[in-house]
């Protein structure tokens, strides 16, 4: 009743004609919603979780997350798009490397943590089932993602902000959006159970997210 219709869409911050201060804009409501939605909370208990010394964060932006994590001495930043990745790099520690999550640029084994956050959502559940096996292919120790859940008070929430105007254009249209091509706790359960990783769990996390665990 209060899940809405999974509806697949295209986000305009992906699209490469979008006007630089616009998508400067977008890139820091992402870095506000992280710090202050529940984003980096719940990114930081992932990384504790699994103790790694190295990660790799994919579809990583800013890389605002991985700044988040500064005790773990190595961080590696992918994106495919090289302007979110030099957004606001300034004295970053985190490496940044442009590459495809379906196709990692790393040996078996690279890292000890891959992790993503607000990045599956935008693709089908046998794309994500493929990221998550490439992705446990390139950890040593496990995989940790978490997203918003398909839901109607985020759905409210990102229209209200776009009405408020405290968010920009492009953040008022994707964010909805983003939100209606998410998956509820169940969908990635089943997305979890196709994987091929020794044992999973798909947890609630607060206020409307999920996060699930992969180990090696």
């Amino acid at each position: 009743m209060l899940t809405p219709t999974r509806t697949e869409s295209d986000e305009l911050l992906d699209e490469g004609n979008v006007p630089v201060e616009e998508m400067e804009r977008s890139l820091r409501d992402l870095r506000f919603i992280n710090k202050y939605a529940g984003g980096m909370r719940t990114y930081r208990y992932l990384v504790r979780t699994f103790g790694p010394q190295s990660i790799l964060d994919i579809g990583a932006g800013t890389a605002d997350l991985l700044e988040s994590a500064g005790k773990v001495p190595l961080r590696i930043a992918l994106d495919f798009n090289i302007a979110h990745l030099h957004y606001l790099r300034g004295a970053s520690r985190v490496h940044r490397v442009v590459g495809d999550a379906h196709r990692l640029p790393f040996r078996d084994g690279a890292v000890d943590l891959i992790t993503s956050s607000h990045f599956f959502h935008h693709f089908s559940a046998d794309e994500n089932v493929g990221i998550l096996d490439e992705s446990l292919r390139v950890s040593r120790k496990g995989v940790a993602v978490t997203d918003t859940r398909r839901h109607y008070a985020p759905l409210l929430f990102m229209v209200v902000m776009g009405k408020l105007r405290a968010i920009g254009r492009i953040t008022a249209l994707d964010g909805p959006a983003s939100v209606r091509q998410g998956y509820t706790v169940r969908e990635v359960r089943e997305i979890a159970k196709r994987v091929k990783a020794a044992r999973w769990k798909v947890i609630r996390k607060m206020p409307y997210r999920w996060a699930v665990l992969l180990w090696k």
